[in-house]
């Protein structure tokens, strides 16, 4: 993606979307002082970036990677840019967030920066208002709400509900999908449940010869939550050829993802029908299947919304938050250091 003219324009912002499994990065350039507009010129990658859950070193270690790899895919030397949107899970409380910012800042990533929690990167995606609910399901689950006229900023308070980790939360999620399955795998080994193809799928999936070999494999070095999440994908596969206790499982998560949306639009009298929703994450973005169930579920109990978005690319919504920043802030399109 070099060119001489993107190096030469010097007007950039980096747009960071940091989850429990993996992180994302994209360098964009301001397309127009203070329109907003962003330009992507370079995307990395690094790994998980919640510092609830993988530490602050670890989040810290996965961020700059990512950036590296944005700034190397442009063809450009890392160098501080005019603003940057660091949306990562597990900065909900503010200890966490501020932890994040003091780093940034100390570590020079722009000249502006704003640390927010993941579920507010999909209401920058610019495919409508933002307002309404956004679903987020990947290694974790959670949803935030903003009604109609709110500001989408830095300082945004967005209602949350979900989203407190793998011991306390996260239902619907990548994790707990993975969890359920593994342990209908075992109930099936036992003969305490109903047999399922998930058995031999999560064998081969772990490498292990028998059932009692799951035990040794999930505890091993190196296998975690991401790991544990990445079973999901056999239960998508079990249920799209009619394996029930998947579907059971699938039908379970989507009930659960749900009430996470009829929570939040009560709360917050989002309106049925009229209320946007956003689906983002990995697992939803990636699976039509649990799209399908979780809006199923939301209509069967009058929570219907009144449009669905998939957002794919948060990180890219993250770039384009940052370009706000940089235009809210009258500062235009500053060059950044060379």
């Amino acid at each position: 993606m070099a060119t001489a003219e993107a190096e030469n324009s010097g007007r950039f912002v980096l747009g960071i979307d940091g989850g429990g499994s993996k992180c994302a990065a994209v360098l964009g350039r301001l397309t127009a002082a203070g329109d907003g507009g962003v330009q992507i010129v370079g995307r990395g990658r690094g790994g998980p970036a919640n510092p609830r859950v993988a530490g602050h070193g670890v989040a810290r270690g996965s961020i700059t990677a990512a950036i590296e790899g944005a700034f190397a895919d442009a063809g450009l030397g890392p160098r501080p840019v005019a603003a940057a949107c660091l949306g990562l899970a597990g900065v909900g409380l503010p200890e966490d967030r501020d932890a994040v910012l003091a780093w940034a800042t100390q570590a020079g990533l722009a000249h502006q920066t704003v640390v927010v929690p993941d579920g507010l990167l999909p209401f920058a995606d610019g495919a409508a208002e933002p307002w309404g609910v956004v679903l987020i399901a990947g290694t974790g689950s959670l949803a935030l709400a903003l009604r109609r006229g709110e500001t989408l900023s830095a300082t945004t308070a967005a209602d949350r509900c979900g989203g407190w980790g793998p011991l306390l939360g996260d239902e619907g999620s990548g994790h707990t999908i993975g969890l359920a399955a593994l342990k209908a795998a075992m109930r099936a080994a036992d003969g305490r449940g109903p047999d399922t193809i998930l058995h031999a799928a999560l064998l081969k999936r772990f490498g292990a010869a028998r059932a009692a070999d799951l035990v040794g494999c999930i505890h091993a070095p190196g296998v975690g939550r991401r790991e544990i999440a990445d079973a999901a994908r056999e239960v998508l596969a079990a249920a799209d050829v009619g394996d029930a206790v998947a579907a059971a499982i699938l039908t379970g998560a989507a009930a659960d993802l749900a009430a996470h949306v009829r929570t939040l639009a009560d709360r917050n009298s989002l309106t049925a029908g009229v209320y946007p929703l956003r689906l983002t994450g990995g697992l939803l973005a990636g699976s039509a299947t649990l799209r399908r169930l979780v809006v199923e579920s939301l209509v069967a109990t009058g929570h219907e919304p009144g449009g669905v978005t998939v957002v794919s690319d948060p990180a890219a919504a993250a770039a384009r938050f940052a370009a706000s920043v940089v235009r809210d802030s009258g500062a235009g399109c500053q060059p950044a250091p060379t």
